[in-house]
C-alpha cells in the first residue's frame, strides 16, 4: 500500500517536488558506516544533496525549479558504484533516478 504525502500548499512545480520526495524517501539515512542505506556512497550522499535542492527549487519560481530539474534528470548518468569498488554495496534497488 502506497501512503500518498500530501503537497504543501507553497508548491510552485508539482512533479518536482514529487521526484524530490521519492529521491528523499530512498536515500533516507546513513548506515552504520555512514554511508547511504540505499546506494552506499558517502552520506549525505550526491543524490540526497540533490533531492533537498529539488525539494526547495520545487517551491521558487519555475526558473529555479527549470534548472534543478534538468539537474535531477542529469544523475541518471551518474555511476553506480563509487571510484574503486569492483562490486555493489548493496543488491540493487533502484530506481529511475538511481541508475
Amino acid at each position: 500500500m502506497v501512503i500518498a504525502q500530501p503537497m504543501p500548499t507553497d508548491i510552485v512545480d508539482r512533479l518536482l517536488w514529487e521526484d524530490a520526495q521519492q529521491m528523499l524517501g530512498r536515500h533516507a539515512e546513513p548506515d552504520r558506516d555512514n554511508n547511504c542505506v540505499w546506494c552506499g556512497w558517502r552520506w549525505p550522499c550526491a543524490p540526497r544533496r540533490l533531492a533537498e535542492r529539488a525539494d526547495a527549487a520545487s517551491r521558487r519560481p519555475w526558473r529555479e525549479a527549470w534548472t534543478v530539474r534538468h539537474d535531477l534528470n542529469s544523475i541518471r548518468d551518474m555511476p553506480t558504484m563509487r571510484a574503486g569498488r569492483e562490486e555493489p554495496r548493496r543488491p540493487t534497488n533502484r530506481g529511475p533516478f538511481d541508475r
